[in-house]
């Protein structure tokens, strides 16, 4: 993990420029570096991609902005790979969120982490000692210090067709018809299809191992190292480009096993009326929460960076919940609303899958991040048991 880190006062001296998509365009004269920022009004991606090449100039893309998403599609129209992306924080965020020297250390510790961010702007923040905050920051996080600007991460050499191929094979031997259909993204998005099969493979895999708690965990990591491997490529590994279906792949695996077990219960769906009323607004807060973007309370925020700052990476809260559950599944069997509790334990295991389809996240952080969740939850499993054994 290479990165830089810039404060406020070195932007003239490196040569960067705000360029605020949302007025008109700047002359960039002298710019050898351009942070693109701002709501983008009437501003062609293309055309700005084709100015930026002409002119050589790198490009930030600023996580969190309005500019984001316009400004990867500039990245994407990029005949030269000169951009990097660049994580900051606001200093109106400082109390708007309630933000302590410890948390802005987190975030931008999780942001080289977690999703390989090449630059952190330090920007002068109310009440927060930016030389502390710069020397931690760079003596704390695992990468390599690199000058600014930095380049974007190299494509890996391997061949990622043959995950793909494996991944076909895998659907193969769940449903033919399907692997079949699979075929068909060829013709328009190779990306697309591989989103296809890593979320019907959720399906095929639980299907597959029959509920073996070992199985279905080796199953699930193995698909999920197959995804990532197979979606390796420049754009993703520099979140260009991303997993897509993200949302469909964390909901697929749970409601088909709780509406199945509905349909199998459907004599006595009034019984399990008050179940459904609690179940569809977590669901929706569970959807909310998936993603970058849920509102985290000022406890949640403090708790996760004591995690992080004993475990090195905070474990999944959803994984810790739902794993133990998983693993002692056949204790529920007796009970009618068996399928409900196999539906929550579900969870860990699309979450575990999700992880590793954050291309941009270091596998060997992914691996270790499943593996905590993993170890934690192993111990409260063990308790779970023991309260059902004396029920």
């Amino acid at each position: 993990m290479n990165f830089s880190v810039i404060r406020d006062e070195d932007l003239d001296e490196l040569g960067v420029e705000l360029w605020d998509l949302s007025s008109n365009m700047k002359s960039l004269t002298g710019a050898s570096v351009v942070f693109l920022k701002g709501k983008p009004v009437n501003k062609d991606p293309e055309e700005i991609a084709k100015i930026l090449d002409r002119r050589n100039i790198w490009q930030g893309i600023l996580e969190f902005d309005p500019s984001w998403r316009f400004s990867r599609e500039v990245a994407r129209f990029r005949k030269k790979q000169k951009f990097f992306r660049v994580h900051f924080i606001k200093p109106a965020e400082i109390e708007k969120l309630n933000l302590s020297q410890e948390n802005v250390y987190h975030r931008f510790r999780r942001a080289v982490l977690e999703r390989s961010v090449e630059v952190l702007w330090i920007r002068s923040l109310p009440g927060i000692d930016e030389e502390d905050l710069v020397k931690r920051l760079e003596k704390t996080i695992p990468g390599k210090l690199v000058s600014f600007p930095p380049p974007p991460e190299e494509e890996p050499s391997f061949p990622r067709i043959v995950p793909l191929i494996l991944l076909v094979f895998l659907i193969a031997i769940y449903h033919p018809v399907l692997a079949i259909l699979s075929m068909l993204f060829l013709f328009f998005d190779k990306n697309l299809m591989v989103s296809y099969l890593g979320i019907l493979g959720t399906l095929a895999i639980y299907d597959l191992a029959k509920r073996k708690r070992v199985l279905t965990i080796l199953g699930f990591l193995a698909l999920s190292l197959l995804v990532n491997l197979s979606l390796s490529d420049f754009y993703h590994l520099n979140q260009i480009s991303e997993f897509r279906g993200v949302k469909l792949s964390l909901v697929l695996l749970p409601l088909f096993i709780f509406f199945k077990g509905l349909y199998r219960e459907r004599k006595n769906w009034r019984k399990f009326l008050p179940f459904l009323l609690i179940l569809i607004p977590v669901g929706i807060y569970y959807i909310l929460r998936s993603g970058n973007f849920g509102w985290v309370s000022s406890f949640e925020r403090n708790f996760r960076d004591f995690l992080e700052s004993i475990l090195w990476i905070r474990p999944r809260f959803k994984e810790i919940l739902a794993f133990p559950f998983f693993l002692t599944l056949k204790h529920f069997e007796k009970y009618r609303w068996f399928f409900i509790v196999e539906a929550f334990g579900s969870i860990a295991l699309v979450s575990m899958f999700n992880t590793f389809c954050h291309i941009k996240a270091p596998i060997f952080v992914s691996l270790y991040r499943t593996a905590l969740s993993l170890g934690i939850s192993i111990p409260l499993a063990f308790i779970i048991r023991k309260i059902l054994k004396r029920l």
